[in-house]
């Protein structure tokens, strides 16, 4: 039997999705004895299919693309062999022999000339070499509990959406209706909504401690008794929805007029794969009023919290891939926005700036 590139990429996918899939049941994942490798055998073999994926498309526009050194000289033997021979068979048929020892390109510059010829943007790069870096580190050290293990759910669930996005548009074959992903891409799209979900509890578990404090914080003001007479004399009034837990990382402000109408909102939207809250009224297009770095405060640094000096618009900041508040921090932008550390007296003067 001959294994293909992309044959042998698909049952890669088919492996790494069964091994998340039992990895994503486990009802204690941090368990050893009940976790015997699910996690590490899903980033190997999640890994394995990228990296055929990726020969297959090079292979595509050219075969010898996939090829380190085009100098050697059993590979330039092949060739004058199916040249002489006038034998329209891939190249990969003769490689793949037991026989002969032909090097292909490894993960990094497989990456490197894919991003090149497919135009790839940062993103999509960024998320291919994250995950030849997490298979290293799953295959050398393994997976520990100490490990943050949302930090690896990010990746994967990037890589698994990349597959549907980029690798089953480009890999369609010209004139043929079926593709050889459809039998499992409808089991591929529930696999990353339950992962999806997975790593946005996992994430808010690693950073409870973080929460407790913004819930402190927004609850104090309901017992501020100065702050609520200085509004009501400006005809407001403010009521706060927290969760049911003190880590809870669901947050609402509302900002009341005499009648009971909500004047304004701040709503907490969490971003794990930025690993920050972005607080804003609620709308996929802000406007945004602050951002808490939690990566940041974890590590107990005072500027974790970036206030902008004038509510921010910004369409679908949920989708963003880089933290554009150290972008907005800078002189070059005018400095949109200031850090400093998220306290009682930074949230009543982000309040006050609404009035």
């Amino acid at each position: 039997m001959r294994l293909e590139l992309f044959e042998n990429g698909v049952d890669s996918l088919r492996f790494g999705m069964d091994f998340y899939d039992n990895y994503l049941t486990l009802e204690d994942k941090y368990n050893p004895t009940s976790n015997p490798g699910y996690l590490k055998m899903a980033v190997i073999s999640f890994h394995n299919c990228l990296e055929l994926f990726s020969k297959k498309l090079l292979s595509d526009e050219n075969e010898l693309l996939i090829y380190r050194d085009l100098s050697d000289e059993t590979l330039l033997g092949i060739i004058r062999h199916k040249k002489e021979t006038h034998r329209e068979i891939p190249l990969d048929y003769y490689v793949i022999s037991d026989q002969i020892n032909v090097l292909t390109i490894d993960y990094s510059e497989c990456i490197k000339r894919l991003g090149i010829i497919y135009n790839l943007s940062k993103t999509q790069i960024k998320t291919l070499d994250a995950m030849g870096k997490i298979r290293n580190k799953v295959t050398h050290f393994g997976l520990d509990k100490t490990i943050d293990f949302h930090e690896i759910l990010i990746e994967v669930n990037k890589a698994l959406n990349l597959i549907i996005d980029f690798y089953y548009e480009n890999l369609k074959k010209n004139g043929k209706e079926k593709h050889s992903l459809d039998p499992i891409y409808e089991n591929l799209l529930d696999l990353i909504e339950r992962a999806e979900i997975e790593e946005y509890e996992s994430w808010e578990v690693y950073y409870a401690d973080n929460f407790e404090f913004p819930n402190y914080t927004f609850d104090s003001l309901t017992e501020n008794e100065k702050f609520k007479s200085e509004l009501l004399t400006k005809g407001y009034s403010f009521e706060v929805e927290l969760g049911a837990y003190s880590h809870s990382s669901n947050i609402i402000f509302r900002l009341l007029e005499k009648s009971g109408t909500v004047y304004k909102e701040i709503q907490s939207t969490n971003l794990p794969r930025l690993d920050s809250t972005i607080f804003t009224e609620g709308t996929t297009g802000g406007p945004i009023y602050f951002v808490i770095d939690h990566s940041k405060k974890i590590l107990e640094e005072e500027n974790h919290c970036y206030i902008y000096h004038n509510p921010k618009e910004h369409n679908e900041f949920e989708f963003e891939d880089h933290k554009f508040w150290e972008e907005d921090i800078q002189k070059r932008n005018g400095k949109l926005c200031y850090g400093t550390y998220f306290n009682e007296d930074n949230l009543i003067r982000i309040v006050e700036s609404l009035l």
